[in-house]
């Protein structure tokens, strides 16, 4: 008996000793479990570039998962295709002590194909692994190894990419030969890397460590601005078989239209011969390329396309003409090719798109940057943006995907940086009017009629574009009020130098204005309230507003006999932030109500968060604001 309990208390101090020197939680320091999902305990990166064509990229990281919200992080996805190798992948599973109790390999992953459901054709496949835990915490140690058949595009390091989720280390280290021209860009980085000599070969080293998680900030700019990344990007590479170098956007762009893009743009004569009888007669290039516009929305539709020299070469403009579709890259291509046809020159352009502007770096040309193709019609001081994946969209708009951003122009000469439009606070507007009237029901009906402009002209597109219940059901998701119904549905696209769209409609709110004690309650803006904003404690990060607008509502209700406003209201706020107005009076037997809200973008100061959420708070309360009537 003594025997056995000896054996046990020595095995209890192996077990605690192994855990302290593991990953039992209990060593994570306190500060980094704060508000975080999971904790990277130790994350260790190595790009080894071997040769153009040869670079080992090793992996090996730790994750603790303390709830269902950190699983995300813990989960392994691998993206695999003919120009990256997985030579091996293994891991480990520990529990709270940081004991082992499981182990996998990589015939544990599940192996699929990458093909999204918006896409035709990809040529990528993805392993994904996640542990088959019931309890929290515990901790995933997956180690990797990767080989890419290229250096072109090598993973950046991000060790704090992940928001709710802390560091305790990670290092990330590049291994060349001395003689390799490579060029570096470090963000949000302190310091140097550590340089080394490692066989012969140049060795940099960048580390991080003790990185709180970040906490969700409202209104915070693009991560990038913000976390830490490392980017390499050699001089001279190899990918899919073709050589190059490059050392900025100048010379990439030449690259890629070199290799990518000049050998694409023949069409069937047949077509070329129809392009020029469109073109016959015109005065201008521009009324040209506006037909050829149209012509080629009527003709083709967008369907993804992610093959061809890594996803970056554009289908040929032949086969676009052929089948009908193309993905962003091969319908600009195909629109590039009308207009050469018809002697308009234009530029293929490469832009991160997304509702968030995000500029490609100007200081460090990447192949990584952007992931959605424009074209840019260099007209004399008339400067014409198409969007080619959209039949829905006017000649010359670029909507909220892609508007105000640097974008990088493949021309044959080299690349060149080009910025997109920006639509002002004052230009990007939305204008309701509406006659309703008010019954003894409560029921309030009439009609409302919108004009979106500029950067709002996409607010309702999509509604617009739509028909039958689709439509109604989009537009009742737009308005958002219990009991509204739509009748006598008409838009309009007016064609005019600022794009413009015209909602207008018949709607009835049923039980809309309720009585209580004989007086009845009315919120005079119906259809355009601000909501609030969360307050936040000690802010880190700037106040960023990406996008300006201005709105105004006017409204009148029609009041029943007897029915009569107890107090006008009238309220202003001018605000660094934005302007609001509003006021609420009664005429003869009509209320009439007008709101005028413009917000400013721009970035600001984390400590002026403050007065924006008192600001923007205080434009919901009014938004909101129940007016009184009285009956005689």
């Amino acid at each position: 008996m003594r025997v056995a309990i000896m054996l046990m208390m020595l095995w209890m101090v192996i077990r605690d000793g192994y855990a302290q020197q593991g990953y039992a939680v209990s060593a994570i320091p306190a500060m980094l479990k704060s508000r975080a999902d999971a904790v990277v305990r130790q994350e260790t990166i190595v790009a080894d570039m071997l040769a153009a064509t040869k670079v080992r990229y090793q992996v090996k990281q730790a994750v603790t998962v303390f709830n269902r919200s950190g699983e995300n992080k813990a989960r392994l996805v691998i993206y695999y295709d003919k120009n990256v190798a997985i030579k091996r992948i293994a891991g480990k599973v520990f529990d709270a002590d940081g004991l082992q109790v499981g182990k996998f390999t990589q015939r544990d992953f599940t192996d699929e194909s990458a093909v999204s459901s918006f896409s035709l054709y990809e040529d990528t496949r993805v392993k994904h692994f996640l542990p088959a835990m019931t309890s929290y915490p515990y901790t995933v140690e997956y180690e990797y190894e990767l080989e890419l058949k290229q250096n072109l595009i090598i993973p950046a390091w991000r060790p704090d990419a992940y928001r709710d989720v802390a560091v305790v280390h990670s290092q990330y280290t590049f291994i060349c030969d001395p003689a390799d021209d490579v060029r570096v860009k470090a963000t949000n980085y302190k310091g140097d890397p550590e340089v080394s000599n490692a066989d012969g070969r140049k060795a940099l080293t960048w580390t991080a460590i003790h990185i709180p998680a970040q906490r969700y900030e409202p209104f915070s700019p693009d991560p990038e601005t913000y976390q830490t990344m490392v980017k390499v990007a050699p001089v001279n590479f190899s990918y899919y078989k073709h050589n190059g170098h490059y050392s900025d956007w100048g010379e990439l762009g030449k690259w890629t239209y070199d290799a990518l893009l000049a050998d694409g743009l023949e069409l069937p004569e047949r077509t070329v011969q129809e392009v020029k009888q469109l073109v016959t007669g015109l005065a201008s290039d521009k009324e040209k390329a506006k037909v050829l516009y149209t012509y080629m929305q009527r003709k083709t539709r967008y369907i993804s396309v992610q093959i061809g020299i890594g996803g970056f070469k554009p289908m040929a403009a032949s086969d676009v003409d052929r089948l009908g579709y193309g993905d962003c890259k091969g319908l600009v291509n195909y629109m590039q090719a009308l207009l050469n046809v018809a002697g308009i020159p234009s530029y293929y352009c490469v832009v991160e798109a997304g509702a968030t502007k995000r500029d490609l770096q100007p200081d460090f040309a990447g192949m990584e940057q952007g992931n959605h193709v424009i074209l840019c019609l260099p007209f004399e001081r008339d400067t014409t943006w198409l969007e080619c994946t959209d039949q829905r969209i006017p000649f010359g708009f670029l909507g909220s995907f892609t508007d105000d951003r640097t974008v990088w122009a493949c021309t044959p000469e080299g690349g060149l940086l080009l910025r997109t439009p920006h639509y002002a606070v004052t230009a990007s507007t939305q204008r309701r009017t509406a006659e309703l009237a008010l019954d003894v029901k409560g029921t309030v009906s009439g009609r409302v009629e919108t004009v979106f402009t500029a950067g709002q002209y996409d607010n309702h597109l999509e509604i617009a574009e739509s028909n039958g219940s689709e439509q109604v059901k989009l537009l009742k998701d737009a308005y958002d009020i219990d009991q509204i119904s739509f009748s006598q549905l008409k838009y309009q696209k007016r064609d005019e130098a600022v794009p413009t769209l015209v909602e207008a409609f018949q709607v009835a709110l049923a039980a809309y204005v309720p009585e209580n004690n004989g007086q009845v309650f009315l919120i005079p803006n119906a259809f355009n309230r601000r909501s609030t904003i969360p307050a936040v404690k000690n802010r880190v990060l700037p106040l960023y507003i990406n996008r300006g607008y201005t709105d105004e509502d006017s409204i009148s209700y029609a009041l029943p006999e007897g029915y009569h406003l107890s107090q006008p209201v009238e309220e202003e706020i001018d605000s660094a932030f934005g302007y609001y107005y509003s006021v609420i009076k009664q005429e003869g037997n009509k209320i009439s109500y007008y709101r005028k809200f413009t917000l400013n973008e721009g970035t600001f100061p984390a400590e002026q968060y403050a007065d924006f959420c008192s600001f923007i708070n205080r434009v919901s309360s009014l938004d909101n604001y129940k007016a009184v009537l009285a009956k005689r």
